[in-house]
Parts: structure tokens; sequence; C-alpha cells
């Protein structure tokens, strides 16, 4: 009966180093993302700043010369562009990534399942 409790026991701690590690490397996955979703919003929000102040030089210089300043518009619709293209797709990669400890959750509910009793 002791030998019997000892192995349930040993059982039971080894399932929930097993799970604990799992949550240790999705806890690792997630601030991974996190930091790369971090990234990618600076260089967005890098890419919108340069738009909007090469937008406002173009303005001022067009208004002042009213010649060839074509270029520095279209320079600042295509840095602006970049920017909302970046929020874009930060933004999907948000809604589509995995949901955080998913696997942990999902090996913790079949182990739920195999503790239960029969009946």
């Amino acid at each position: 009966m002791l030998d019997s409790a000892r192995r349930m026991t040993s059982s039971i701690v080894g399932l929930l180093h097993n799970r604990l590690s799992l949550a240790a490397i999705e806890l690792q996955e997630e601030k991974l993302r996190a930091i790369s979703l971090l990234l990618w919003l600076c260089v967005a929000v890098i890419l919108a700043a340069a738009g909007i102040m090469v937008a406002i030089a173009a303005l001022a210089l067009f208004l002042w010369e009213r010649a060839g300043y074509g270029g520095l518009i279209g320079l600042a619709l295509a840095a602006s562009g970049g920017g909302v293209v970046v929020v874009w797709l930060l933004r999907r990669r948000i809604l589509r990534g995995p949901q955080p400890f998913s696997v942990t959750v999902e090996e913790i509910g079949k182990d739920l399942e195999c503790l239960r009793p029969r009946q």
C-alpha cells in the first residue's frame, strides 16, 4: 500500500514537472513573440513619423516654391504607406497568432481526463 502511494506521488510530481516545464517553454515563446511584435511596432512608428515629417517638409517646400517637389510628396506617401502596411501586418499577426499557453491547457485537460475515475 505504501509503495503504491509512493508510485502515485512520484507520478503526480513527474506530471506536474512536465506541465511546468511546458508552461516555461510556452512563456519563453510568448516573451519572444512579444519582443518581436514590439520591434515591429517601433518600425511602424518610425516609418509613420518619417512619413509625417517628410509630408510636412514637402508641403512647406511645395507651397514655398511651387515647383517639382512631387518626389518629396511621393516619398512621404511611401513612408506613410510603409507604416500603414507594418501596422496592418502587426494587427494580423496579433489576431491570428496562437493563444498563450494553449498547449499547456490542452495537456492539462488530457491529464484531468485520464485522472478522472471511470464509471
